[in-house]
């Protein structure tokens, strides 16, 4: 094959702009799906990985420090999420784009440099200015939270706002000329070393004494330590590959350059700043309202910091639904854009029942836990009753996370943001109303409420843009119907009936298992006996929902066949006597 070698520096994508024969271009092109894909698997890895190790950080940190620095770790951090969102989010998708256009154009390195001198710039300054902003603001956010030893805490994480702008745009930056190992292991290595410093803060405060407020913001400092270790992986590889030539952009074309990327970043920022949104509802409202219904300062921490608890779980059901979730949007888009109606519509109709499916199983396995969790992860059995409640905001923030980018792939880019503003400012009133009556639970009862709703407006603007689009989804969730072929059926033919056997086989089984691994380990010291209870239950809950579902008709393998590499997950679940046959596969 009579192949050009590609200049330093180029993304597979370049090669394609190389005369080739007929058979080397296909190979090229294999060559290039692989790449995506395998870049793709990467990076969604190392999210799943990075966010992973900052979900479960959480939990150490409580166990050590104990339930006020936890609340003050839980009331600050929003505070900082939402200043580093709309900071960053969106450049590095909008920097990673440009640059991987202008290498697939063709050699263009003045463009490439000009792009990530750009958004260093743009990023720079908007660090520099969520910098001055959260420093500037601490005590007056520290009164609105209602703990004036938080400020200490909200200064200390403001720092990792100098560098993380600049991470964001470096990453954008590799994953344009397609180095996602670069980009996935900087991610990691800024988890890995926020939790570090994390655990040197604990110690350290531990054998010198600190105070709580202090712990904290030593605690939430590993936030801009994270961040510069981040940097310089970034920074160091990017160095060793560097181009010699050197390159003076004029300002009017970084000005355009800059204008280019944040009209790209701006509706990925309009998306993601309503995640933080909630939290930063909360941590201004819940303490202030028990501290009006007669707590102490340290008391509203600490009782923040319990109402907290179920939150790490939570994240990580409604994180793993996300991924999954975005992993479709690319079939869901292609799908529409080919006029594939009745492929769109099954994909749909499969997402649509797995949101709420999936959603509603996590909440029931967390109600139904609540307590032996609570004691595994924390020690002690503290606010049970607020763990289950939060942990029923599971079904709803499922199918928040999916239907999002299910709409972004309708081309409906806004209304996921409209839609969880409006979650938060229902969570703002319900607080309100329920937190002075209830305490901490009225404050999980408010995050239920206005969720659901944000959920329930969801799925009916899905199904509003699915119709379209000309896949309507009327009837998605109705009887299955059969053309009189007598074969192995769902013992039950109705999708909706089909799942709610499969929720209720779950909630029997966990009951069950429950009862009878109570008596079992009736000798065990209290935490050790909650985790063998937790992690039994959770594994058996997990086994009677899938097989239930499977067998009840809850997924179809058509359905399934119309998702990316279903058809051989089908293929062997069949086979394997878990999925029946279709009626119409004779």
């Amino acid at each position: 094959m009579n192949r050009k070698p590609g200049k330093r520096g180029h993304s597979a994508e370049t090669v394609k702009t190389v005369d080739l024969p007929t058979e080397g271009r296909v190979q090229v092109a294999r060559s290039s799906k692989r790449f995506l894909t395998n870049g793709v698997v990467l990076m969604a890895g190392a999210a799943l990985l990075s966010k992973l190790i900052g979900v479960f950080q959480k939990i150490p940190l409580q166990n050590l420090a104990g339930d006020r620095v936890f609340g003050i770790y839980n009331a600050v951090y929003p505070f900082y999420q939402l200043a580093a969102v709309l900071a960053t989010a969106g450049l590095p998708t909008a920097v990673s784009l440009l640059i991987a256009e202008r290498l697939r154009k063709g050699d263009d390195p003045e463009g490439v440099r000009r792009t990530l001198y750009g958004a260093l710039l743009l990023l720079g300054v908007t660090g520099i200015a969520a910098f001055g902003f959260m420093w500037s603001a601490a005590d007056r956010a520290a009164g609105w939270i209602g703990d004036s030893e938080t400020a200490a805490a909200i200064r200390s994480v403001s720092f990792a706002l100098l560098l993380a702008p600049l991470v964001a745009a470096l990453r954008g930056y590799t994953q344009g000329l397609g180095k996602m190992g670069l980009s996935a292991a900087s991610q990691v290595a800024e988890q890995m070393i926020r939790v570090a410093v994390m655990l040197l803060v604990l110690a350290l405060g531990w054998s010198a004494g600190w105070g709580e407020a202090d712990v904290a913001a030593g605690v939430m400092s590993g936030s801009a330590f994270g961040a510069g270790a981040s940097l310089l992986v970034l920074a160091f590889y990017l160095w060793r590959g560097r181009r010699r030539e050197r390159l003076a952009p004029k300002a009017g074309m970084l000005r355009a350059e800059m204008k280019k990327l944040a009209a790209i970043a701006l509706p990925v920022a309009l998306g993601a700043v309503v995640v933080p949104v909630l939290g930063v509802v909360d941590a201004f409202m819940v303490p202030r309202l028990l501290q009006a219904g007669g707590a102490s300062e340290d008391e509203s921490l600490a009782l923040f910091g319990i109402y907290s608890r179920a939150q790490p779980l939570v994240q990580l059901v409604v994180m793993v639904a996300g991924a999954a979730a975005a992993a479709l949007v690319p079939g869901l888009v292609l799908a529409r854009m080919r006029g594939a109606y009745g492929q769109l519509r099954v994909q749909l109709a499969f997402v649509e029942r797995t949101a709420w499916a999936i959603g509603a199983a996590a909440a029931i396995g967390l109600t139904m836990l609540a307590e032996p969790l609570n004691i595994m992860l924390y020690e002690n059995s503290a606010g049970t009753y607020a763990f289950a409640l939060v942990g029923c905001t599971a079904l709803a923030g499922c199918v928040n996370a999916i239907t999002a980018p299910v709409l972004q792939g309708l081309g409906a880019v806004r209304i996921p943001a409209a839609l969880l503003l409006a979650a938060a400012l229902l969570k703002g009133v319900f607080n309100a109303v329920l937190v002075p009556l209830y305490g901490i639970e009225g404050a999980a009862i408010a995050g239920i409420a206005a969720l659901t709703a944000a959920a329930l407006l969801g799925t009916a603007a899905v199904r509003f843009k699915a119709a379209e689009a000309g896949a309507s989804l009327a009837g998605s969730w109705g009887v299955r119907r059969s053309a009189g072929v007598k074969r192995r059926r769902p013992l039950l033919r109705n999708a909706a009936a089909g799942t709610g056997f499969a929720l209720a086989v779950m909630a029997a089984a966990l009951a069950v298992a429950e009862r009878a691994m109570g008596a079992a380990l009736g000798g065990l010291p209290p935490r050790a006996a909650a985790a063998a209870l937790a992690l039994t239950c959770v594994a058996v809950g997990a086994c009677a929902f899938g097989a239930a579902a499977l067998r009840g008709g809850a997924l179809s393998a058509r359905e399934l066949r119309a998702l990316p590499g279903g058809g051989v997950l089908a293929a062997r679940l069949q086979r394997w006597r878990l999925m029946p046959r279709a009626p119409e596969e004779g």
